[in-house]
């Protein structure tokens, strides 16, 4: 199981003076890391068992998924749940905006109201 990015320097003597730097860029290891302490352990929405030595689909940097349809499938939902809350913000202000726009209704039809009674007097 590869472990990650390690640079390995070796350096190699050569006839000249100079030496030349060889970088492996990673290092096999015979170890094995613990499932208990992977994240990435079942599909985020089917729970279906993720294998190391299978493609795991990845989405918002965290969220593994064992196809790209599960993938999909979480992505259309999370869109959905997106435009729920946006349409939910939308209908809120809106009805924000129209009671704000009775009382002042309410407030200007009581102002001539009282303006045709001082008229009368």
């Amino acid at each position: 199981m590869e472990v990650g990015l390690r640079l390995l320097p070796k350096i190699i003597s050569s006839k000249s003076n100079s030496n030349i730097l060889v970088k492996s860029a990673v290092k096999k290891s015979n170890k094995t890391i613990p499932m208990d302490f992977c994240y990435l352990k079942t599909c985020n929405l089917c729970n279906k068992q993720l294998s190391p030595n299978k493609d795991i689909y990845m989405y918002r940097g965290d969220q593994g998924f064992c196809s790209i349809e599960c993938r999909n499938r979480q992505i259309v939902l999370d869109e959905m749940k997106e435009l729920e809350i946006s349409t939910k913000q939308m209908v809120q202000s809106y009805r924000q905006c129209c009671n704000e726009a009775r009382r002042e209704t309410s407030l200007i039809l009581e102002d001539i109201r009282m303006q045709r009674l001082k008229s009368k007097v």
